[in-house]
């Protein structure tokens, strides 16, 4: 079992009322360990100790209970009866299910923000991948992960449907873990981004032309670069065994 990481302190303004203290408190810690859980600080199984985190950031355990159900229902913490929280494990077994579902997910809110996008979509949508570039350039995974994400979900803001656009980018959360873990494991090389870089304006300007078809296709085939990025990746080792070490990317 993986051992808690340390959190630092949260400090809460002046003045404050009780419940927006609370309120405000529960949203940072959420944050906080979301960040930590996504960045990979916090480990899969890595346990969430309540009391120690009540300790650790000086506030009730009210607000990191609230937090912790919050992440239970990102997909991020598993809460177990009598067993306290854990980070979710990665199960490599059922990746193979987790990048099919994905897929049709994209290639449904992707076809959709062709039909359905409105002119500040298209706004958001160039703005994501100019960000999405700066971060290719500066070497950071996390941040190319992170403005990846950012892309993909503006995507499904433009495709007009909330429910399914709020499910894909939440599934999207769970495999910026896989990417991360990928890109620490192999020391991936960024170079090929400027391909995705590519892919994706081709995918803004299908969306813009209204091209629900051509759009659809380039979500299948952007797909791909990720498919084959996970093959490389997976070996059949469990969880435990990957190294969770920061590597430097060349």
């Amino acid at each position: 079992m993986a051992k808690q990481k340390t959190v630092e302190p949260i400090e809460i303004e002046d003045g404050a009322g009780e419940d927006e203290v609370r309120q405000s408190s529960g949203q940072r810690v959420y944050s906080l360990l979301r960040e930590q859980i996504l960045s990979l600080k916090l480990p899969p199984n890595a346990e969430l100790d309540e009391v120690q985190f009540s300790r650790e950031l000086g506030f009730s355990r009210t607000p990191i209970r609230e937090a912790l159900i919050r992440l239970a229902a990102d997909s991020l913490v598993v809460l177990a009866p009598n067993r306290g929280a854990r980070v979710a494990p990665l199960d490599f077994d059922q990746v193979p299910q987790l990048i099919e579902t994905l897929e049709l997910y994209e290639r449904a809110t992707t076809r959709w923000a062709a039909q359905r996008r409105l002119p500040h979509h298209l706004d958001a949508l160039e703005r994501a991948n100019n960000e999405f570039a700066g971060a290719c350039e500066t070497g950071d995974p996390r941040l190319v992960v992170e403005t990846n994400w950012a892309f993909h979900d503006a995507i499904n803001q433009a495709c007009g449907n909330q429910y399914m656009a709020a499910d894909c980018s939440k599934m999207l959360r769970g495999v910026m873990r896989l990417s991360l873990l990928a890109f620490r494991q192999n020391g991936t090389s960024l170079a090929d981004y400027d391909i995705v870089v590519a892919q994706h304006q081709e995918m803004i300007e299908a969306i813009r032309a209204g091209d629900a078809d051509r759009a659809e296709e380039l979500a299948y085939l952007h797909s791909d670069e990720f498919r084959d990025r996970m093959k490389t990746f997976i070996s059949g080792k469990p969880t435990s065994e990957l190294s969770l070490d920061e590597r430097k990317v060349r």
